[in-house]
């Protein structure tokens, strides 16, 4: 695979998260995860750029995405309509990189455009160059058949990653798709915009499995355009841009773009990106990015499952969710509930140190 995410408890390898803590329970090896280790390479000692400005990272995307298109027949861009995808789709647009297939994974059930709204500006988009510098713009909606995984009780270890999405994300109904093994197609995504870790006053550059990016593990050639191994200088340079928006990034936790909630400063970190879109709703993520996945997106989709004939959804989904949590609440990391609903927690990979003018090495403090 261009690029590899994997959990390690022991010497065992796994792609989903509950595979390997039912390893654990078993062993009382901790459940590790692990970030492409060639990428970890390649970002290791990589300098800060002289000038960081919102034409550096633009350029940097498009060379990123030149070089994909150079080792692809096929090309496919998983478009989420938010800032990260919808502006690598413009990029490629502006920049003649043919797109052979845009993807949206959608919520509603019945074609509601508020339940989708954060996806249709981007696909309405895309769909202008369909024919020219698009091959073919495809949506994938949520079906019956596609709930149906809730009636077999170990549906959550048949997934990638680490996550419980109350909905059938993209991955979930495209994974066919996706991992097709008669297929060629290079899989580009927007995921995710960096994170640092801020531990006893140092920061580190971390990348966490409970982003979306865990979702994907395992999926074939998957090209996260942020986290390119070929492409290091703008990962580096995000997270530099990033840090440079953040007052005073000196406290312990993790530092994310979408847990922060002042809109100046997201907007700061976005005009630093060269991703501001002239969307708010996409900007300041309204639609999406609430715990345990119970955001607005979410909520519509439950409200339709009645007008499709699905009653009993939520109730399995809930059922579910405290078989879940009974069996992993005990492992170490395991599973965090609010007494209903339940999310794994979070793990993040290998710890870089982000020095005043590079990366540190893997290896060192």
């Amino acid at each position: 695979m261009p690029f590899h995410q994997n959990y390690r408890a022991g010497n065992k390898l796994f792609y989903n998260l509950f595979q390997a803590l039912d390893y654990s329970k078993q062993t009382g090896h901790h459940v590790h995860y692990e970030f492409d280790k060639q990428f970890i390479e390649s970002i290791s000692g990589c300098k800060k750029p002289v000038t960081i400005s919102n034409q550096l990272i633009p350029r940097l995307m498009v060379k990123g995405l030149k070089q994909i298109r150079e080792k692809h027949s096929k090309v496919r861009l998983a478009l989420g309509g938010g800032t990260d995808s919808w502006t690598i789709l413009k990029l490629c647009i502006e920049n003649d990189i043919y797109l052979d297939e845009v993807v949206s994974g959608l919520v509603s059930l019945v074609g509601d455009v508020r339940a989708d709204l954060e996806y249709l500006p981007a696909i309405k988009y895309a769909k202008k160059y369909e024919g020219s510098k698009i091959g073919e713009v495809k949506t994938i909606s949520p079906t019956k058949k596609s709930l149906a995984f809730i009636n077999e009780r170990d549906w959550f270890k048949k997934i990638g990653g680490p996550l419980l999405p109350i909905r059938p994300m993209f991955t979930q109904t495209g994974q066919s798709l996706m991992n097709d093994p008669n297929s060629d197609f290079a899989n580009i995504t927007g995921l995710d915009k960096p994170s640092v870790l801020v531990k006893d006053g140092k920061p580190y550059f971390v990348i966490i499995d409970q982003n979306s990016i865990g979702e994907w593990m395992q999926i074939k050639n998957h090209y996260p355009l942020f986290f390119d191994k070929d492409n290091p200088e703008l990962t580096v340079a995000m997270v530099y841009a990033f840090m440079d928006s953040l007052p005073g990034i000196k406290n312990d936790g993790v530092y994310d773009y979408a847990t922060i909630s002042d809109r100046k400063i997201k907007d700061r970190i976005l005009d630093s990106f060269g991703m501001k879109l002239d969307k708010p709703w996409l900007n300041y993520h309204h639609l999406g990015k609430a715990k345990f996945d119970l955001n607005i997106k979410a909520q519509r989709f439950i409200k339709e499952l009645p007008k499709i004939g699905i009653n009993d959804y939520i109730d399995k989904w809930y059922d579910s969710m405290k078989y879940i949590h009974k069996q992993y609440k005990d492992v170490p990391y395991g599973t965090e509930s609010d007494g209903k609903n339940v999310k794994t927690v979070g793990r993040y990979g290998q710890m870089i140190p982000i020095l005043s003018n590079s990366f540190g090495y893997e290896d060192k403090s």
